[in-house]
């Protein structure tokens, strides 16, 4: 399916619904737009929003490929008569996974096991004992997806037992206060070894992230841009951005498809930053570092905002094979024989200049405001049938990749929080990997409470709000009359005694001479 980190969570999917002891990650590939010709044409929706529904999939996706990275598992031949339908499979390495607590494979079992031992680790440092076991940690992944589509005030409303709130999937999976030990415990890193990265409690998490995004194949059309982690609390990493749907948190450098897919990302912590130094500025270091990092093939198509495009960049990526295409701020413009953006401004909507020099074309375009592009992708200035240059719609059409995962990530966010800082970057994870698509956030929850949970033994203590609904009914002094429940004697809620008789209206058991006391004092 697109737009899904499948890696994450679906190898464990596959694990609980399968017999078979060998597991395998599967990625989806569909077909790109322009070759997509065949669409749901009853449908009023476009491919794009056709999501959720695994029984109307367009066709770009039933004929995409399927790969399984890392294994030597076949996916049958498609018949004869299906021409639609093709796989490509990579014959690299072979993973057998067995037994009860085995059946995951070692992309999502190795970061449960460095939090198992992290987390059991930190409660121990500080004199708790939590004996935190990969199933409970599960369980404790799944109620935090649920937290993102059933959304409540307070997450202890999660197992109360008032009728608008209640949740039993999370109540029949694990107890409240042991969900409570383990968000006050669960830690990623050892924090007897503080390091001078101001990141470092979470950086075995974004790594672990990029090295699963990085097993996807690589799009055509890549976008450039910064990402936002909510965050409101202290810390000094915190970025403000004047203009964005999130202003306030943590900013991570992302590389991603023009469909939302982030194929490498890493959080701006100052000079802690990890990518290379390349002395073009801070805007083509963060382009070319986040290339180098997530190893993209020459020919691939980058596309970046004014923040990051200057002529040295755009040069130096076409020395490395790499077509870039990017606005500009009027200060990169050197010796750029342009009219000047106030002037310019003047001019018929619509009006253009250009320049070609060097393997790069400059164009400036008078649309609502005055918008400088340059591209090395193209040697000669065109344009379409309603006089836009032809470079400015390639940015327009393949640029949005990183807001559509923002877009993605906010719809189910997580609703369970912590003071903790680094919370926003754990629950964002896991968001990142659901993406837009509900019915499968809901299908990985569900599955790993099913699987993992653990039903408590008895009922806990019925809620506050419970007990005062009981006593308003209890003393209104109306239509309460005692009758014969005909079945075993039950204990008279005012004596303990044995009784047959109860309250009708309160279901209550009671002697006949305990009916009046009851309902008065």
């Amino acid at each position: 399916v697109p737009r899904i980190n499948i890696f994450l969570f679906m190898a464990e999917i596959l694990a609980m619904l399968q017999d078979s002891e060998t597991v395998a990650d599967i990625t989806v590939v569909p077909e790109s737009e322009m070759h997509a010709h065949d669409t749901d044409c009853d449908s009023d929706q476009s491919d794009d929003e056709a999501t959720g529904d695994h029984n109307r999939l367009p066709s770009r996706i039933l004929k995409g490929e399927g790969f399984l990275p890392n294994s030597d598992m076949q996916l049958p031949n498609p018949p004869d008569d299906d021409p639609g339908c093709s796989s490509s499979v990579s014959q690299t390495e072979t993973r057998k996974v067995s037994g009860t607590n085995e059946n995951v494979t070692s992309q999502i079992v190795g970061p449960i096991d460095v939090t198992l031992e992290m987390s059991n680790l930190y409660a121990e440092q500080k004199g708790k004992t939590l004996n935190l076991t990969e199933d409970e940690l599960l369980t404790f992944y799944g109620i935090l997806l649920i937290s993102g589509y059933n959304t409540v005030p307070r997450r202890r409303l999660l197992w109360s037992d008032d009728c608008d709130v209640s949740n039993n999937a999370v109540k029949d999976a694990m107890r409240r206060n042991r969900f409570d030990e383990i968000m006050s415990s669960v830690h990623l890193v050892d924090n007897m070894k503080i390091t001078a990265d101001p990141f470092f409690k979470v950086r075995p998490l974004f790594k672990h992230l990029n090295d699963i995004n990085n097993a996807i194949p690589i799009a055509e059309h890549v976008a450039v841009d910064e990402m936002m982690i909510e965050y409101f609390g202290r810390h000094g990493c915190k970025q403000f951005i004047r203009g964005k749907p999130i202003r306030f948190g943590y900013k991570i450098w992302s590389l991603a498809s023009s469909s939302g897919f982030v194929h490498q990302m890493e959080p701006y912590v100052g000079s802690h930053t990890h990518l290379v130094e390349t002395g073009l500025g801070q805007g083509p270091s963060v382009v070319l570092g986040l290339a180098e990092k997530a190893e993209v093939p020459p020919g691939v198509r980058f596309y970046h905002d004014n923040l990051f495009t200057t002529l040295s960049l755009v040069d130096e990526m076409t020395l490395r094979g790499y077509g870039s295409c990017g606005t500009m701020r009027q200060t990169q413009l050197h010796n750029v024989p342009f009219t000047a953006p106030q002037t310019f401004k003047k001019t018929p909507r619509g009006d253009a200049e250009y320049l070609v020099e060097a393997e790069k074309l400059i164009v400036r375009w008078n649309d609502n405001s005055v918008v400088t592009v340059v591209s090395n992708m193209e040697r000669e200035f065109t344009e379409t049938e309603v006089r836009q240059p032809k470079c400015i719609q390639d940015y327009n059409t393949h640029m949005g990749g990183v807001d559509l995962h923002d877009q993605f990530v906010s719809r189910y966010r997580v609703n369970i929080r912590s003071k903790k800082w680094w919370w926003p970057c754990f629950s964002w994870a896991l968001n990142s990997a659901m993406k837009d698509l509900l019915s499968f956030q809901r299908l990985v929850a569900q599955t790993l409470l099913l699987r993992h949970g653990t039903k408590p033994s008895r009922q806990g203590r019925r809620s506050s709000m419970a007990v005062a609904i009981t006593d308003a009914t209890r003393f209104d002094n109306l239509n309460h009359w005692p009758c014969n429940t005909g079945s075993r004697y039950k204990r008279c809620k005012n004596c303990g005694g044995r009784t047959s008789f109860a309250c009708g209206k309160c279901d209550v058991p009671l002697h006949v001479e305990c009916f009046k006391k009851y309902h008065t004092e």
